[in-house]
């Protein structure tokens, strides 16, 4: 009995001294695997790359600059707030139409007789008489550039079902006395001038017309400018 005390006592003493290092080393290792858990947290966060900042817009809708000069380029003609090129070559109306649309632009439109003036003297410094410009039909007059057909000025008007695009025509020519200080009323069809006469006096050829879209004829391109 004696025996089995003492065996007992020395077996304790032999667990308690094996069972400190085992603690010392746990408790050891228990910074380490916390230091190692705060160096990948660390490294998980790093530092957050800066956001590309999104362009500003200017009121609901950003303007796109496509089919815009900021200037008229080399053998263009400004008026008014547009760009404006005579193109010699003949083409059919659709061709000129798909020419000026590789140019960023349209064929040009019309709505008062002084825009309608500035194409014939366009077309009259080139020696020729015609031009196609933008106008079509297609279950009304229309423009190429979606603007109101909204002032007519015809010479001759043929039968929609078989000349549906509209030209420029310089012949005709008729004498007008030149106005100054002018002040212009327009209506659906009628432009009202009224103002100082002059002695002098300017042409104002004759109205457009519509004709055969096959026809090569030179053309007239238009865009706006900013």
């Amino acid at each position: 009995m004696k025996a089995f005390l003492l065996l007992t006592v020395l077996l304790s003493g032999v667990l308690a001294i094996t069972a400190a290092p085992v603690e010392a080393d746990e408790a050891a290792q228990a910074p380490l695997e916390l230091q190692e858990e705060n160096q990948v947290a660390e490294i998980e966060v790093g530092v957050a790359a800066p956001e590309e900042e999104e362009p500003e817009q200017f009121g609901e809708k950003t303007v796109s600059n496509k089919g815009r000069f900021y200037a008229c380029p080399t053998g263009w003609v400004r008026y008014k707030s547009s760009c404006y090129l005579y193109v010699r070559a003949g083409r059919s109306w659709s061709s000129a139409a798909a020419y000026c649309n590789s140019l960023g632009a349209t064929l040009a439109s019309v709505h008062d007789v002084f825009d309608y003036s500035f194409l014939q003297d366009l077309t009259s410094r080139t020696g020729s008489t015609v031009a196609w410009m933008g106008g079509f039909y297609f279950q009304g007059w229309r423009w190429m550039d979606q603007s109101t057909f909204n002032y007519n000025f015809w010479s001759t008007q043929h039968t929609v079902s078989r000349y549906q695009c509209v030209h420029v025509n310089t012949r005709g020519k008729t004498a007008f006395p030149s106005v100054t200080s002018i002040k212009c009323f327009i209506n659906p069809g009628m432009v009202i001038i009224t103002g100082n006469i002059n002695e002098k006096t300017f042409s104002v050829s004759a109205g457009w017309s519509n004709n055969n879209c096959a026809i090569a004829w030179p053309s007239i391109c238009m865009t706006r400018s900013c």
